[in-house]
């Protein structure tokens, strides 16, 4: 009976714990209050052709962070390419309190269509890094 209540005791603090690391988000709490990725949404939207965007920002505990953009471009959007490279500039003028390592998911899709882009169709890696997207954006590349 003792070696019973043990196990339930040490099962019940085990609980306790896994679920104390997941208070506030835990595993995948944001990197601050959501201003970073509300600056974003506000920046990249401002982009002509944009119709929306959700942008994430993670801080993932002991993991780093990670970022992710997903924009929905205009129906009929003449150039996803154009949109890309905009969101991309507007991204980077938006970055502040952003983990410069951070690798960021970035895609652009048109309204009511499956054609999806990434930062490969401007010469970018699939995923680079905040640091990479700003000296995109600087000109570099």
């Amino acid at each position: 009976m003792l070696k019973k209540a043990k196990t339930v005791a040490l099962v019940g603090l085990l609980a306790l714990l896994l679920s104390a690391c997941n208070v506030g988000g835990g595993a995948n709490k944001t990197g601050d209050d959501g201003s970073v990725a509300q600056n974003l949404n506000v920046a990249i939207a401002a982009v002509p052709g944009v119709e929306s965007v959700d942008s994430r920002y993670t801080v993932k505990s002991g993991m780093g962070s990670s970022v992710t953009v997903r924009i929905t471009a205009e129906a009929g959007t003449p150039s996803l390419e154009t949109v890309m490279e905009e969101s991309l500039r507007a991204f980077a003028g938006a970055s502040e309190g952003i983990n410069t390592t951070s690798k960021v998911s970035f895609q652009v899709t048109e309204a009511g269509q499956e054609n999806t882009i990434n930062p490969t169709a401007l010469g970018l890696p699939q995923k680079p890094s905040v640091t990479q997207i700003i000296a995109y954006a600087n000109g570099a590349q």
